[in-house]
């Protein structure tokens, strides 16, 4: 072997060691992430784009492999680092899924009404269960832009308004459980008597009519209050590096268990005066 093939050897191997571990544990992060370094503290953001002294280590008995990893390279950066593409994509679902829930709630609060005919409770059923797939489509489009786009988790996990947000959709989450299983319920007797040949099941009471309603506008209210938030969110109002994530994580998750076991619970105890 002459010199300049071992020159390139070297070359090679410093190059695997120095770049493919450190990007592949701490992926470099976008131009908005870098801005708020100094915010979560410099050298959490930092230290993923410098080399460790681990990293420019020597080891010519594991050549073969480092060549290897240096061959598939490009293969590892492209699927560990976030792209403008992949961010975009997570952000129009985001914003598609939220403007399809307020679409569904909508839809449910003007055709739930005391004169409602069974086409509006066909109609109704189809919104709620739309209703349920948006609902699911921001909440997985969120997790990734929080974990892996926007500003990052470092900066989320602190940011307290990020929790209220989250906590405005665990009620909104929470009280749907109350019309969903109202609607289920409804759905399978209607559909059973269909198979049947019988008479379909009486229209909703006025009292039910008028529960449904009322917790429909709170759902409302409370995705109605979610862009406030972000927009609060977004601008790093309220922000606390020591503010601690399991605090603001622990009310929504009390909210979905307690308000989510309490909507359900009325449901199924609810009595029709028909009934």
């Amino acid at each position: 072997m002459n010199l300049r093939s071992i020159f390139v050897t070297f070359t090679l191997i410093l190059s695997s060691n120095a770049f493919v571990p450190t990007h592949i544990q701490y992926p470099i992060k976008t131009r908005t992430q870098s801005k708020i370094s100094t915010r979560v503290g410099r050298s959490r953001i930092e230290q993923r784009l410098f080399l460790t002294p681990d990293a420019l280590s020597l080891d010519v008995t594991t050549l073969p492999t480092h060549l290897f990893t240096l061959s598939t390279l490009p293969t590892h950066l492209s699927a560990s680092l976030p792209t403008p593409v992949l961010s975009a994509f997570a952000a129009y679902f985001h914003y598609l899924g939220l403007f399809l829930v307020v679409a569904s709630l909508i839809t449910e609060r003007l055709l739930i009404k005391p004169d409602m005919n069974e086409s509006d409770f066909d109609t109704a059923a189809n919104a709620d269960i739309l209703y349920g797939i948006s609902g699911t489509v921001v909440l997985v489009s969120g997790y990734f832009r929080a974990t892996e786009f926007g500003k990052g988790w470092e900066f989320y996990a602190h940011e307290p308004i990020f929790w209220v947000k989250m906590l405005l959709f665990s009620v909104m989450g929470a009280a749907s459980f109350f019309p969903t299983t109202k609607i289920i319920q409804r759905a399978i007797t209607k559909k059973n008597a269909q198979d049947a040949g019988e008479e379909l099941p009486n229209p909703w009471s006025p009292a039910l009519i008028k529960r449904l309603t009322s917790i429909i506008n709170a759902e409302l209210l409370a995705v109605s209050s979610i862009p406030l938030a972000a927009t609060l969110m977004s601008r790093g109002v309220g922000y606390a590096e020591n503010f601690p994530w399991y605090a603001g994580a622990a009310p929504s998750f009390l909210v979905v268990g307690g308000l989510g076991y309490k909507y359900i619970k009325e449901a199924l105890d609810w009595k029709e005066p028909n009934q």
